[in-house]
């Protein structure tokens, strides 16, 4: 049999690079392609690409992820987080299995323990909005389809966590939120939950993380003592605040822990955050695309 193939929309950004990286290990040829390269947001772009291209599976990893600019920003967050999936749901629809990734942000946070996948949206900012309108979009397109919801990512590229140690290499000490609790995720375990999750064959909605829950304070306090010990960065105090003493445009989630029963089911465990974020800082340590 011939390898799945997968096209990865958003292919420039983090999980896009980890996914093309991982593809060979799990017996897929993928073919990325970046925003430059394939507009989303062009109806007709995106049925030339898969005429021409012809993929078994597209993984939408296109989006306007910058939250508090999407406040101000909101037509460039509704074209890019709302309308692009729901063009690229319709182009797919009797043709190729469309894997559309989303986020906590749909949820407004009130949540006290890990939301299952079917609990009611109520998203509280205009990037939450927009991604909530953009899986309704995939999901009215009546195609096969499959939304995976994530949280906190880390990988290649720009990221809570470099921007961490860049902050500690500055100095300390560092001020961090420490009442907003969720997952923190390495796209490379991300990546290769989604190949396992479509792989069993899973549709509908899906919840992937690492496991494990953390405050901000507590993803960085870890990154700097880890950084610390690879030589990444100084060894810095990071002090717990609430998030009233670092007011944002956008509101964020207290409590976005995204629940991972169904994921468990189906035979899917990411690595427990802390496993995930040494892996990562190992592939920062030793110059590797993480």
């Amino acid at each position: 049999m011939a390898a799945p193939r997968w096209l990865v929309t958003g292919a420039g950004g983090q999980l896009g690079r980890a996914t093309l990286a991982l593809a060979p290990e799990h017996g897929v040829t993928a073919i990325g392609l970046s925003h430059a390269e394939l507009d989303v947001q062009d109806a007709g772009a995106l049925k030339r690409a898969l005429d021409e291209l012809r993929p078994d599976v597209v993984l939408n990893c296109a989006a306007f992820t910058a939250v508090d600019r999407c406040e101000s920003e909101t037509d460039a967050a509704e074209r890019a987080n709302a309308l692009a999936p729901r063009l690229l749901a319709q182009a797919c629809r009797g043709q190729s299995l469309l894997v559309h990734v989303s986020t906590d942000y749909v949820f407004d946070g009130s949540a006290s323990q890990p939301i299952p996948e079917d609990a009611p949206k109520r998203p509280l900012s205009v990037y939450g909005r927009s991604k909530s309108r953009g899986e309704d979009g995939v999901r009215a397109a009546e195609g096969e389809h499959l939304i995976v919801r994530t949280q906190w990512v880390f990988g290649a590229g720009g990221n809570f966590v470099r921007t961490i140690l860049r902050a500690a290499g500055n100095g300390g000490p560092l001020r961090v939120v420490e009442d907003q609790l969720g997952r923190p995720t390495w796209t490379h375990s991300l990546a290769r939950g989604m190949f396992a999750a479509v792989a069993a064959g899973a549709r509908g909605v899906l919840h992937l993380c690492n496991e494990g829950i953390a405050s901000f304070y507590e993803l960085a306090r870890e990154a700097t003592t880890e950084g610390a010990r690879r030589g990444l960065c100084p060894k810095v105090e990071v002090i717990p605040i609430p998030t009233s003493e670092m007011p944002r445009p956008a509101p964020r989630p207290a409590y976005g822990v995204l629940g991972l029963a169904r994921a468990r089911a189906l035979g899917i465990t990411l690595p427990h955050w802390r496993d995930a974020l040494a892996q990562y800082l190992d592939a920062e340590q030793g110059g590797r695309d993480a």
